[in-house]
């Protein structure tokens, strides 16, 4: 029998936390199963157990020195500390090549003013690696550039391939904006997929599984994780507040009063107030892990605990804590899956620009003003609409099984 192979493309620590469920499963059925991991993913991908690939393994089919001598005009600004500076280079390099390559120096250069890195997809790219690997099926999450060129280099390849979605589908999603999409898109429930169809979305390509990244917020010992944290903090019987901020990106309403990291750093520093006129609360700050490093820290305190996202777990802290505040992040879902209390702060213009809103969508609480925040916590809180929720049950085995069947049995 022909081993089956498939290939997955993936960036940053949550969507690896979507993939690396479906490639054990997989993987423990036979599968072959190819990761390339994508800037934050890599390092999450190996302390996961996986054996992943990124840009700087595939050097061999493209220009080397050409893309390199790129990569390096690009890097400054482009870093990341938890990214390996050459994986960067490579990333970097390749993509802004291949807008060269096929639009000439001055359009690169155009596009690279108007978007940066935000606006590659490196079709070219993909078709190589694809045809290097391949794959009987291609598998992705809903996310721009690699991803989505991956997706669409499969397509161009009639590959059987895959979407996994983690996120609601909502009007503001540039995923809807897609020209192509994968023969099949895993959601997380009916409410997602009447989103998706509503943005003519055809029914057949939709499967409502769940999303295996919410699978490790009820393994066990996760709860009791998150106690033992409580104790090592020295917060038992504390009220813990968890702010997962992160910076507010150039767009409509954004004032320097909100832009990059003021709306975030403000939001903290009432919350350390908060913790300083408060002796029964405690403070829990995790920024997003690709911005961490961009964020002062602000001073110790014996009730505020600083986290390191790239080192310390997130889903021990959503257990540690009772309340969630967030601008537009899934950290809020995760919470309101395990029964936290959320917060969404509805004066973001992250959260007013995509629409994004828990407190709308039944799942939190909207904060209108920045003023608002602290009364707020001491609100009672709200039953969240279930209708959001996924279906009873793993949802693993759902997609693994939509794989399989993807890839003809």
């Amino acid at each position: 029998m022909t081993e089956r192979r498939a290939l997955f493309v993936a960036y940053g620590s949550g969507h690896i936390a979507k993939v690396a469920p479906v490639i054990r499963h997989l993987q423990a059925e036979g599968v072959r199963c190819e990761l390339l991991a994508l800037t934050l993913g890599h390092k999450q991908a190996r302390r996961l157990g996986l054996e992943p690939r990124g840009y700087r393994d595939f050097l061999h089919l493209v220009d080397r020195e050409t893309v390199l001598a790129r990569g390096q005009q690009l890097l400054a600004g482009n870093s990341h500390p938890d990214v390996d500076d050459f994986e960067s280079q490579c990333y970097l390099g390749i993509n802004y090549q291949e807008w060269v390559d096929a639009h000439g120096e001055e359009e690169a250069a155009r596009r690279w003013a108007q978007g940066g890195r935000r606006a590659f997809l490196p079709l070219q790219f993909m078709e190589r690696i694809i045809d290097e690997f391949r794959p009987h099926v291609v598998v992705s999450t809903a996310s721009p550039r690699s991803e989505q060129a991956a997706i669409e280099a499969a397509v161009m390849r009639t590959i059987p391939s895959l979407t996994m979605m983690d996120l609601f589908g909502l009007p503001h999603d540039n995923f809807l904006r897609n020209k192509v999409f994968a023969d099949r898109i895993t959601v997380l429930s009916d409410f997602v997929k009447g989103n998706l169809m509503a943005a003519n979305i055809g029914a057949q390509r939709i499967v409502v599984t769940g999303c295996p990244a919410y699978e490790s917020l009820f393994e066990p010992g996760q709860a009791e994780a998150g106690q033992a944290l409580r104790d090592s903090l020295g917060w038992n019987g504390l009220t813990v507040a968890m702010w997962a901020g992160n910076l507010e990106e150039p767009g409509p309403g954004v004032t320097p009063a909100t832009a990059g990291m003021a709306l975030a750093l403000d939001v903290e520093r009432r919350l350390r107030a908060w913790v300083e006129a408060n002796p029964q609360v405690a403070l829990l700050v995790r920024y997003h892990p690709a911005q961490y490093h961009f964020f002062p820290d602000l001073g110790a305190h014996p009730r505020i605990y600083r986290s390191v996202p790239t080192q310390d777990p997130l889903v021990p802290q959503l257990h540690a804590s009772d309340i969630v505040i967030v601008q537009a992040s899934t950290v809020g879902f995760e919470a309101a899956l395990i029964g936290k209390r959320v917060l969404s702060l509805s004066w973001s213009p992250t959260v007013r620009n995509i629409d994004f809103d828990y407190g709308k969508m039944g799942l939190g609480e909207s904060v209108e003003r920045p003023e608002d925040l602290v009364p707020c916590l001491a609100g009672p809180g709200r039953v969240p609409d279930r209708r959001v929720f996924p279906p009873p049950g793993r949802a693993t085995p759902r997609v693994a099984a939509v794989i399989h069947a993807l890839m003809g049995g």
